[in-house]
């Protein structure tokens, strides 16, 4: 592994981010963080204890993020140099917070709508998982009517095109159908679904996850598609980890994401295992996002699979590592990875 990141050092040097184009849309929303310092049962213990004698303080560290799926990731890849561009739907408070939070990133916000709803969420980290309280805002009747010629002319030009938090919009399904396949009409780009956690959908949320799967996946519209352990098995339609995955990459390139390793499954063939970095995680909400960052990065500028794996690991542990919450930009990952060591794995597929 340290020939691995001997090599992605000389190839973060070597790289020229800025020939590429990159859209990612459509999800904004303002985080707030809300870290407790101990375990889920303790938690849940204090606040029925607080609950029951009428209400009380719990003491937590709180902060106000950005956040998003969509936003996360522009803000990781701006810092990585890469021209990206954000579509997506917010009021006029939140575009103002996001000029702020996107403030010496030398992004170009002229696909941000003001004409929305501020999307907000609520972070609760606990030790070892984090629970969201999602307020989706406009996200969550994002479908093909809300964008403009303008930036479907922008996703025409783009080299990647990335949809996100299918699972928070009502017309995630038509929406993803519908810019991937304006970028399969051009052949040119390359399309990045991650869906995120299908569970808030309404109704059937499997019948949900049929539709979207027979309308965009079977369909060849996407490249690649970004999930974890428990979302592959989701959308991979069975208990089984491996079966899921064994499933789902007939028609996918899957990049499958876990707190301890990833790794990337073709239909006819996978990488090994490349471990994550072996940090002390300062907090866990947008971890993912950097990741997909890392791996939109190594994909466009066209890394091998392990490079590229090992980058988007380093992405995602320099951000949750971070004191002040910053994405790392080249210069940064360089250093984080001439220094950084990888955790033991134990093989769960």
């Amino acid at each position: 592994m340290n020939v691995i990141k001997e090599e992605l050092i000389e190839k973060l040097a070597e790289s020229t981010p800025t020939e590429f184009k990159i859209v990612v849309m459509p999800h904004f929303c303002i985080d707030s963080s809300v870290r407790y310092e101990d375990n889920c049962k303790s938690f849940i213990r204090k606040f029925k204890n607080i609950a029951g004698r009428g209400g009380g303080n719990i003491i937590v560290k709180q902060s106000l993020l950005r956040g998003g799926k969509a936003a996360n990731c522009a803000s990781a890849l701006l810092s990585l140099g890469v021209r990206t561009y954000l579509i997506t739907r917010t009021d006029e408070i939140g575009y103002k917070l996001l000029e702020y939070f996107f403030k010496g990133k030398d992004a170009d916000l002229s696909y941000v709508s003001k004409d929305g709803e501020l999307a907000s969420s609520t972070a609760i980290e606990l030790r070892g998982t984090n629970v969201m309280l999602s307020d989706p805002g406009s996200l969550s009747q994002f479908g093909p009517e809300c964008l403009t010629e303008k930036e479907e002319k922008l996703i025409r030009e783009a080299d990647l095109v990335c949809v996100s938090d299918w699972g928070l919009n009502k017309k995630g399904t038509e929406l993803a159908e519908h810019v991937f396949g304006i970028v399969k009409e051009e052949k040119e780009g390359k399309t990045f679904f991650d869906p995120g956690d299908p569970s808030p959908k309404e109704g059937d949320v499997e019948e949900e996850i049929e539709r979207m799967v027979s309308r965009i996946l079977s369909e060849g519209l996407v490249d690649i598609i970004s999930v974890n352990e428990d979302e592959v098995k989701r959308y991979g339609k069975k208990d089984n980890l491996s079966r899921a995955i064994n499933h789902l990459r007939q028609v996918v390139r899957v990049d499958l994401h876990t707190e301890d390793y990833v790794r990337t499954f073709y239909k006819d063939r996978e990488t090994g295992e490349i471990p994550a970095f072996d940090i002390q995680p300062k907090r866990l909400t947008g971890a993912g996002d950097a990741w997909n960052a890392g791996d939109i990065f190594g994909e466009i500028i066209g890394l091998s699979d392990d490079l590229r794996l090992m980058l988007a690991n380093a992405v995602a542990a320099y951000y949750i590592s971070d004191p002040e919450g910053k994405h790392p930009t080249r210069r940064d990952l360089m250093k984080f990875l001439d220094g950084a060591s990888l955790k033991s794995i134990q093989s769960r597929i």
